[in-house]
């Protein structure tokens, strides 16, 4: 089928799956009043594809059909194919200000990655590769939308995966059968859950093989309307306040769910990998997925951080803090991390080149610096905001005071230097989304979190870094003072 349109996807989600939020099964992610808004957004992204002067940005043709597909299913071949991935990656950031980590083309890319890497899936059943590719090819032409959970829950972190009060807290095979596995326990973190049509449940945590944790060893795809499957939702932060009140939360609440499997059978077509505890950690150990989706992830950054860099701006204006020094200095520090970002990005395009499996990938080492320094980059811009626009987030009336019997007062008393009071408001209002409400907490813990803990990622890097070369300068440079101390001063007679 060709692309789908905004409709189509919104039609997709009208199906059995099981989401509780809030206490209560949602009947209709759709029409849900906190989760509506998020999937007409979803619903706009899709209608990109269709827009006749975007849609050749957005697609390739299918290698199987010759139809249009969505370029985040493109297997790179060169530099080109990159760029071609990186502006549709683009379009549809800057759609959403940057602000939905979890658009559909995050996860596309996981499994295109996976994809590149399926012969390493089928070293001993050759099936298990052919199903990634099959399913690779599936996702592609029907243009479908993906979440994807691999984490386990927070029980006892302190104990192993196999350690746990009950062996089902994590997921783990049951038993099988000739239509597949059937598997029990959970998954986190599933972001976008309510509005995908797949989940992705890729290798995760390595594993111990003397402990009996071989039921752990599983990667496959379901439909997210699979019986037996049920996402558990956080609360909502979609208020239904008006886009004025509530412009990001309004609009950009992806959602997170844990996902329960109660018995869930998955078909052996659908099964990736299997009580393949060699695989598993050879695969979690590669950590293939990254090098790809990284692209994805800085230019989401760099849309979000350009958004940021114009409401701090237009702040700085509309009360006239521009003239201090200090505030220059911060802007400009948010300009110096979105360029530093775009040079992350530019140097893993460049350096981009074969590694495993089919393609080329990304340069790595840029993706890793920026994995590791971005989580306290974003934490400062969001410092930034808030010291910047200070009380004013404390003093932001709603959209119901503007328009009320206090119109006039506020008028007077809430216009900024060259702005009347209801656009300052606005803009503040957009500030404190960002930074203070509960939409924008997890916005910061999400750039935080969501590549993982960057003090176990920091150390793996310590422990796995190539130090050949800052060995080496070390050893010239102690060479070199040996040699310039036993060298006769040419002065001396």
């Amino acid at each position: 089928m060709p692309m789908r349109t905004g409709a189509q996807f919104l039609h997709g989600l009208k199906d059995d799956r099981e989401i509780w939020l809030e206490g209560e099964r949602v009947a209709d992610v759709t029409t849900h009043p906190k989760l509506a808004r998020a999937a007409r957004t979803l619903g706009r992204i899709y209608d990109l594809q269709h827009q006749p002067e975007l849609a050749e940005e957005m697609a390739f043709p299918s290698p199987t059909s010759g139809q249009p597909v969505p370029l985040a299913y493109i297997i790179p071949n060169s530099y080109d194919d990159l760029i071609r991935r990186r502006r549709a990656l683009e379009i549809v950031a800057y759609a959403t200000q940057g602000m939905m980590g979890r658009s559909p083309d995050y996860v596309n890319i996981q499994l295109t990655a996976t994809r590149q890497m399926a012969e390493h899936f089928g070293d001993k059943e050759k099936r298990f590769a052919d199903n990634i590719r099959a399913f690779h090819e599936y996702a592609r032409e029907q243009d479908i939308c993906m979440t994807h959970a691999f984490g386990h829950p927070q029980v006892n972190r302190g104990a192993a995966v196999g350690e746990q009060p009950d062996p089902y807290v994590p997921l783990g095979i049951v038993d099988t059968t000739s239509e597949g596995v059937i598997v029990r326990g959970a998954k986190s973190l599933a972001t976008l859950a309510p509005f995908s049509d797949e989940l992705f449940v890729p290798p995760y945590r390595p594993l111990r093989p003397d402990a009996g944790e071989e039921m752990y060893a599983l990667a496959f795809c379901i439909p997210v309307a699979t019986s037996g499957l049920k996402f558990i939702c956080r609360e909502s932060h979609d208020s239904g306040a008006s886009l004025y009140d509530h412009p990001l939360a309004g609009q950009y609440e992806e959602m997170d769910a844990m996902a329960i499997f109660d018995d869930v059978l998955i078909p052996w077509e659908r099964v990736f990998l299997y009580r393949d505890l060699e695989l598993n950690n050879r695969l979690v150990t590669l950590n293939t997925m990254w090098r790809q989706y990284m692209q994805q992830v800085a230019v989401k950054n760099i849309a979000k951080l350009e958004f940021i860099l114009g409401l701090t701006n237009g702040i700085a204006n509309a009360i006239n803090i521009g003239v201090f020094g200090h505030v220059q200095e911060k802007i400009a520090e948010i300009i110096d991390t979105a360029e530093t970002v775009r040079s992350y990005l530019r140097a893993a395009e460049a350096e981009a080149g074969p590694w495993m499996g089919e393609g080329i990938w990304p340069g790595d080492q840029p993706f890793v610096a920026l994995r590791h320094w971005w989580p306290d980059a974003y934490v400062r811009i969001i410092w930034i905001v808030e010291q910047l626009a200070a009380g004013g987030l404390m003093l932001t009336p709603t959209e119901n005071d503007i328009d009320g019997p206090q119109a006039d007062t506020i008028g007077k008393y809430y216009q900024g230097a060259a702005i009347n009071a209801r656009d300052r408001v606005r803009l503040f209002r957009m500030a404190w989304d960002l930074t203070g409400t509960q939409w924008g907490s997890r916005q910061t813990l999400y750039e935080r979190f969501f590549n993982g803990d960057v003090v176990r990622l920091r150390q793996g890097r310590y422990a796995s870094y190539d130090y050949t070369r800052a060995n080496k300068a070390l050893a010239d440079f102690m060479e070199q003072c040996e040699t310039a101390d036993s060298v006769p001063d040419s002065t001396d007679k």
